[in-house]
């Protein structure tokens, strides 16, 4: 493929920019929990000069999305407000998933730099309750978050008023056992306090000892989510927010041990991608030693980033995603018919 006409490229690009750096421990997490195994002291650090070598290689074909760190606090990646400046000066936008603690300069500062060229801002929560919450993400200060949050509502509506770009703020949530009934609580308290989008997915086991926090691994956790699940799209249905709009829901669907794949849809191959901190090109966001099973794909420091979206390897598996293991028991699938980007 030589000409831009007949390549494709990714709409939006994760950055695994600092994995090891975040301020937390959340019991789910692959890399910061209480229960992760190995304690010897990793300093991964992605080089700026491979987000500017991609961004760069990237731009003409459809890149319109950046996300970094999703296994480490984003706020603590040391070239953040290069990674800002470099986003503005590409025309893209910034996607940011954070824990809500807005680590150095604090909720104003960083919401006067992100504000302006965010799409959306992901804000992990997983408990409406002190106890719920920082029993699973541990080290927050819940009382603390609340307040940023309100804080980050008001400067959204300060700083970007009269601006095309109205970035969305969303709750993230991780399913799990721990925080099953407390989730509709966690929508009340999204509306309460004029979140846009609540989103979650269910728990990967990352850590034996999570095993039975899962929400799929029989039919009576199933069942249990389900009802849940019901409940929550009916209170949505009759509590609106401030603007009159129902607060939009992601990924609160019903599951069952029965679903056929060929039903389902995966969100990320063939759209999004991403980069390891040193550079090693991965095809989507499942946990390293899962994702490893579907082969390896190259790096971006000895290939372009369009040659390798467009190599044989990797378009092999866009097409034949479904016969891998991995895929077929992904909690990150959608059903075709309930299917947005």
């Amino acid at each position: 493929m030589d000409s831009k006409v007949s390549q494709m490229g990714p709409w939006r690009l994760t950055f695994d920019t600092n994995p090891d750096l975040c301020n937390l421990n959340c019991v789910m997490c692959e890399e910061h929990s209480i229960y992760t195994k190995h304690n010897k002291k990793k300093n991964r650090l992605m080089d700026f000069q491979i987000i500017k070598k991609v961004v760069r290689e990237a731009k003409e074909y459809g890149l319109r999305e950046i996300i970094p760190s999703t296994m480490g606090e984003p706020l603590l990646y040391p070239y953040m407000e290069d990674l800002i400046r470099l986003t503005k000066e590409n025309y893209l936008k910034l996607n940011i998933t954070t824990n809500g603690t807005f680590p150095g300069l604090g909720v104003e500062k960083w919401a006067k730099l992100i504000l302006p060229i965010v799409s959306d801002i992901k804000i992990s929560i997983n408990g409406a309750t002190k106890e719920i919450a920082e029993n699973i993400m541990i080290g927050m200060n819940f009382k603390k978050f609340l307040n940023d949050i309100d804080i980050l509502i008001k400067m959204r509506d300060i700083i970007i008023k009269n601006q095309i770009n109205y970035p969305s703020i969303t709750f993230q949530i991780t399913f799990m056992e721990q925080n099953l009934k407390e989730l509709i609580n966690i929508i009340k308290l999204a509306i309460n306090h004029n979140i846009d989008r609540v989103k979650g997915h269910h728990l990967w086991i990352t850590h034996p000892e999570l095993q039975k926090e899962s929400l799929r691994r029989n039919n009576d956790s199933i069942n249990r989510w389900n009802k849940h699940v019901e409940k929550i799209i009916e209170y949505v249905k009759n509590n609106p927010l401030e603007n009159g709009k129902q607060i939009f829901l992601e990924n609160f669907l019903e599951l069952s041990l029965k679903k056929r794949s060929k039903d389902w849809a995966c969100p990320f191959l063939g759209k999004e991608g991403w980069i390891a901190f040193d550079g090693t090109f991965n095809v989507c966001c499942a946990p390293d030693n899962l994702r490893r099973t579907l082969g390896e794909f190259g790096n971006v420091l000895e290939h372009n980033i369009i040659d390798l979206w467009n190599s044989e390897i990797y378009q092999s598996l866009v097409k034949n995603w479904n016969k891998y293991q991995v895929c077929q028991i992904c909690n990150m699938k959608k059903p075709k018919n309930k299917f947005k980007r």
